[in-house]
């Protein structure tokens, strides 16, 4: 036997061993999701009797983390203090790391509760020691209650949240844990899919393992702690980027109990960008696999049923499904090409076993979560393709957090952006701040995508179909995940997307056709999108003769409620009146159609910036718009005056509101985003009175 052929079998023989390998982890992981829905219906009817509230009600700090969470966080804090819970036994306490004006949204805020007798604080730190952890910590410091709640920012609590958890703190009980909720759960295919896995999670994870009396964690938000098996527990550390996974073993590991209770349901904002979910699942995978390093061995040694340690195992290694997941597709076409023993019938049964094991597994579960959550559950359940398609997809970034932990990667906490939307309100992440800029992650996820759909050519030319149908599923996860992050990147605009797609192959995958803004925005004029409000613009200002001037009118003075007074322009005017009588967290796309709508009905009205068609003059209101195009005017010449002159730049206003790739944009959010520092947020003063000057520069 010659040297060379020694090594080309050696060579086979690793790839099968390794193929193998991969293939029982997969059974492993994929095959547990049937042990949770066994457990789950095993013990789902037991009776469960809640305990009555504490009398005296004990003493509550509630701590909320944030970090540049402009949109979100005044919700956060307004649901927090409306909690039915009595005043002189709450303490809230705003870990506010912030660097941006997030910071001054939640100073303002804070103020108005501290006026109505709110008990908060607002706590600052310089330096963000420890991320999430470390805030918590420095908090826990000065707190003051017996029992601690932490929501995070994207989280709506109800008013009954803490009478509804406290009655299950019995003797041992360390925390309290609540069922996530959703708040767009129908904003787009993404936030379905994800709403469908944590469905699964919530719904059927966390309840069998409690039931079970396996050991389970605190999700980090959405429930409260003793605050004696925190400091019992060693406290909050950030040795991980999961310090809520560690802190619930340790405390656990310490003869602690942990209390599910997914009755008790907290809604939250789920991530509407995929470069969002993926940072979230890549911080979620890290985390769980530091934490197993750091305590899998304290586990294996405690007085434990061997039952109760294996699935601990599981559940903190399970993020291994991903690589396990990349490596079985990486390696079915160097099988293919140099191994005889792939192609053997036998080995195509047990590679399509596994597969459908570990693919059907979880797939069971979701759809067994939908019917335990929901009794029309059957509405949702043909929707599992979401979750499906994109559980594949994030598997090369969540791979990557995975081998990142092994090898020591860096515990830089990379928060979620949240933007404050949900299922009532038209809000769009589009033009917001905390958007991805980078979309070449995703090229490699469409290489993948390309890879697979290779591997499907090759095996069914060969007659090999047990692989197809998964490698159909991965190929279109890599490419749909690889897309959405190319396609929701900030940096790529239009023409740009569709030609990049264009060259890696990818014709048909074609952008959104552009909206048609007035008519959009006649819509938004004549019918409320709040069914509790059915008032519409057009109710009060039903005479197009009265409103055919508005626009030739702005930017004007607004006579709005002190503070709120100001020079504005029609765009920030119709953004301020739809989120007041609209309730939209987001009013932007609704205020950007509006005005196109006003604008294409006072099309061709002469301009009369200050004033009102058919209205008194007032001289005030015009020294104010005066005073306004003044500052507008210094404020051009210190940021714009050395690269665009005033009367060219004027001359492009009548162009918005536009659609830019795909997307709505008005003038006030292309000034925010045109340049960054310092920022001119689309809603300022600053930015109507650069408006101002420049609507005084067009010529007449």
């Amino acid at each position: 036997m010659t040297a060379g052929w020694s090594w080309a079998i050696l060579w086979q023989c690793a790839l099968v061993f390794l193929y193998l390998v991969t293939l029982v982890g997969l059974v492993l992981y994929g095959s547990n999701a049937y042990v949770m829905v066994i457990a789950h219906r095993r013990y789902r009817r037991a009776t469960r009797e809640v305990p009555r509230l504490p009398d005296p009600l004990p003493y509550v700090t509630v701590q909320l983390p944030l970090f540049n969470e402009r949109y979100v966080a005044a919700r956060l804090v307004r649901a927090v203090a409306a909690l039915d819970y009595p005043a002189d036994r709450l303490e809230i306490q705003v870990l506010d790391d912030s660097t941006d004006d997030t910071a001054e949204i939640v100073a303002g805020v804070v103020a108005e509760l501290r006026a109505r007798g709110v008990r908060v604080a607002h706590c600052r730190r310089t330096v963000r020691t420890g991320f999430k952890a470390g805030a918590l910590a420095e908090g826990l410091a000065t707190a003051s209650g017996e029992f601690i709640a932490i929501f995070d920012a994207d989280f709506v609590p109800p008013r009954d949240f803490l009478r509804a958890t406290l009655p299950h703190f019995t003797e041992r009980v360390a925390v309290v844990q609540a069922r996530w909720g959703h708040l767009n759960r129908s904003y787009s295919a993404l936030t379905v899919a994800q709403s469908l896995g944590m469905d699964g999670h919530f719904g059927v994870e966390q309840s069998a393992r409690c039931w079970s009396g396996l050991l389970l964690n605190f999700n980090g938000t959405a429930g409260v702690w003793r605050r004696a098996a925190i400091l019992d527990a060693g406290g909050w550390t950030y040795d991980t980027l999961t310090e809520d996974l560690d802190l619930s073993y340790r405390a656990q590991l310490r003869g602690w109990t942990i209390v599910y209770r997914p009755d008790i349901v907290c809604p939250a904002e789920l991530p509407v960008l995929v470069t969002g979910f993926k940072s979230q699942q890549r911080r979620w995978a890290m985390g769980s696999i530091q934490t197993a390093l750091k305590l899998l061995p304290a586990v294996w040694r405690a007085e434990l049923p061997l039952w109760t340690r294996y699935q601990a195992f599981v559940h903190l290694t399970y993020y291994v499904i991903h690589p396990l997941m990349l490596t079985s597709v990486l390696l079915s076409i160097p099988l293919r090409a140099t191994s005889d023993l792939a192609a053997d019938s036998g080995m195509r049964l047990v590679a399509g076993i596994a597969f459908g094991l570990a693919t059907l597994g979880p797939a069971t579960m979701l759809v067994y979560a939908q019917r335990a959550l929901d009794a029309a559950w059957w509405r949702r359940a043909w929707q599992l393709p979401t979750i499906m398609v994109i559980g594949v997809g994030v598997a090369l970034s969540t791979t990557v957090a995975v081998l990142g932990a092994f090898v020591g990667g860096r515990r830089e906490f990379v928060r979620t952006p949240k933007f404050g939307i949900d299922d009532r309100a038209a809000g769009s992440w589009r033009g917001k701040r905390y958007g991805e800029s980078a979309p070449w992650g995703g090229l490699a996820e469409l290489a993948l995508g390309l890879y697979c759909a290779c591997a499907i050519w090759l095996f069914w030319g060969d007659g090999q179909y047990v692989m197809v149908p998964f490698l159909a599923l991965y190929a279109l996860g890599f490419l749909t995940v690889g897309w959405l992050t190319i396609a929701q990147s900030r940096a790529m605009r239009g023409v740009r997307v569709a030609l990049l797609l264009a060259a890696l192959g990818l014709p048909g995958l074609a952008l959104a056709g552009s909206p048609d803004l007035v008519a959009e925005g006649e819509r938004w004029w004549t019918k409320s999108p709040d069914p509790a409000n059915p008032v519409a613009c057009a109710t009060c200002h039903w005479d197009p003769g009265a409103t055919r001037g508005w626009s030739a009118g702005f930017p004007k003075w607004k006579p709005l409620p002190p503070p709120g007074a100001r020079v504005m322009t029609l765009f920030q005017a119709n953004a301020e009146a739809v989120t007041r009588h609209y309730r939209l967290s987001d009013p932007r796309r609704a205020a950007a159609t509006i005005t196109a709508y006003l604008a294409a009905q006072g099309a061709g009205a002469p301009r009369s910036p200050g004033m009102s068609a058919g209205q008194p003059v007032f001289p005030k209101r015009l020294r104010a718009l005066a005073a306004s195009v003044e500052r507008g005017r210094a404020l051009y010449a210190r940021r714009c005056d050395a690269c665009h002159r005033a009367g060219d730049v004027a001359r492009t206003l009548t162009a918005y509101p536009r659609v830019i790739g795909g997307r709505v944009e008005s003038l006030e959010e292309y000034v925010e985003l045109h340049r960054r520092e310092p920022l001119l947020p689309w809603n300022s003063q600053a930015t109507a009175d650069l408006i101002a000057y420049l609507t005084e520069e067009r010529p007449r």
